[in-house]
């Protein structure tokens, strides 16, 4: 169980939708999530190693760590997308990297999307 939490977690898996022109758009449905939470969503500083790890570069190794309660996060997993809303009003969008299964909780990476859109 966790004792704090500041955001809404919804998780997307990426779709494959035609437009008018019959072209396939890939994204992500946020208004039909796979599942949607209470977390605690606090920065991560990575070092070179992990930032190399990960495939990261300078502009997306401005990570988040998201930790959840051990019920939640069985939908967070690699390619799926996550919608982090704040308390505070503030939304971004990540890509999730599961990081650690612990006794009481889970913790995944969050990697921000780069040209975000859902």
């Amino acid at each position: 169980m966790l004792f704090f939490s500041n955001a809404d977690i919804s998780v997307a898996r990426q779709t494959v939708k035609r437009n008018s022109e019959g072209s396939k758009i890939k994204g992500y449905d946020f208004d039909d999530p796979l599942e949607t939470f209470r977390a605690d969503v606090q920065p991560n500083a990575l070092n070179a190693a992990q930032i190399e790890l990960y495939g990261l570069n300078v502009s997306t190794a401005n990570t988040k760590k998201c930790f959840a309660d051990i019920n939640d996060g069985k939908s967070l997993e690699p390619g799926n997308r996550v919608r982090v809303s704040y308390d505070d009003g503030g939304v971004e969008y990540y890509s999730v990297q599961p990081a650690n299964v612990w006794r009481g909780h889970r913790e995944f990476l969050l990697i921000p999307v780069e040209g975000r859109s859902s």
